[in-house]
């Protein structure tokens, strides 16, 4: 079933600030939004000051520029600087099941609120936006890439084939392609892309139902009746888990970090809890 256009609604922008208020208490940062995932550390190193725009994060105003300008200025730092988040939300046809695009699009969504948060900016489908004024500019690309459009490796190899990687990547899909579709990635990592690959299932594919009548509908339309007995369902399941396997040894070979969730996870414990423990 196609989602709708409500999955940015009051509800989910309130979820946004609950999820940066705890991301700061868990890491005692401020500011720090989405984790550098596989960035090597280094010192927040004063750079400068720039002019205040509305949206800009308040805490990083110079109170002391003020007083003596009697203008705002926020202090820039290297590292924030640095940090630029490119999305991908796969629009293959197969993550219009089971809520899978509308969760993919929501962790985008809200990856780069918490950059954008962070003083970083934020790159989706060719629009880049900076400062978090422009999030709703991010927001409406977000809700025109519905899952009608083409399979995921041609936007990986488009972002592949430029002359500048991204410095981070976050890809949200279903993983059900061969590996051989991701190879555009593993390019990327040896150009020094920090890669996040969120792989969303929907509950039924990562536990189907007991044994019994079933009935398989294609995305294109159609249905074909089927009867699962015990030993379909195990083939499938052992069959599921070696690619995920897969997709997990590929992850560790090429360096990025690699979750898969069920569609129906919440926000809070996408980030709180599964990215944030895979980027520990």
């Amino acid at each position: 079933m196609a989602e709708t256009a409500d999955i940015f609604d009051a509800a989910f922008l309130r979820q946004l600030q609950a999820l940066d208020g705890a991301l700061l208490r868990l890491r005692g940062q401020a500011g720090e939004g989405l984790a550098r995932h596989g960035r090597a550390a280094g010192q927040h190193e004063f750079r400068g000051h720039r002019p205040y725009a509305p949206g800009d994060d308040l805490r990083r105003l110079d109170w002391n520029a003020y007083g003596r300008l009697g203008r705002f200025f926020l202090r820039e730092f290297e590292r924030e600087r640095l940090e630029h988040l490119t999305l991908v939300a796969d629009t293959s046809a197969s993550m219009a099941v089971a809520g899978k695009h509308g969760l993919a699009r929501r962790a985008c969504a809200a990856a780069g609120y918490l950059t954008l948060r962070g003083g970083g900016s934020v790159t989706h489908q060719g629009i880049t936006v900076e400062g978090q004024a422009r999030f709703a500019r991010l927001l409406d690309s977000l809700r025109v890439a519905g899952p009608e459009g083409g399979p995921l490796a041609g936007q990986l190899a488009d972002l592949a084939s430029r002359p500048r990687p991204p410095a981070d990547l976050l890809v949200a899909t279903d993983g059900l392609e061969e590996p051989a579709a991701l190879a555009p990635l593993a390019a990327l990592a040896q150009r020094r892309c920090n890669v996040t690959l969120l792989c969303v299932l929907a509950p039924d594919e990562l536990n189907p139902a007991a044994a019994g009548a079933a009935t398989l509908r294609a995305l294109e339309g159609g249905e074909l009746a089927l009867n699962l007995d015990d030993a379909t369902l195990a083939a499938y399941g052992a069959e599921l888990q070696r690619h995920l396997d897969g997709l997990r040894a590929l992850g560790e070979r090429h360096g990025w970090i690699v979750v898969i969730t069920p569609s129906d996870t919440s926000l809070r414990d996408l980030f709180l809890r599964d990215l944030a423990g895979a980027s520990a």
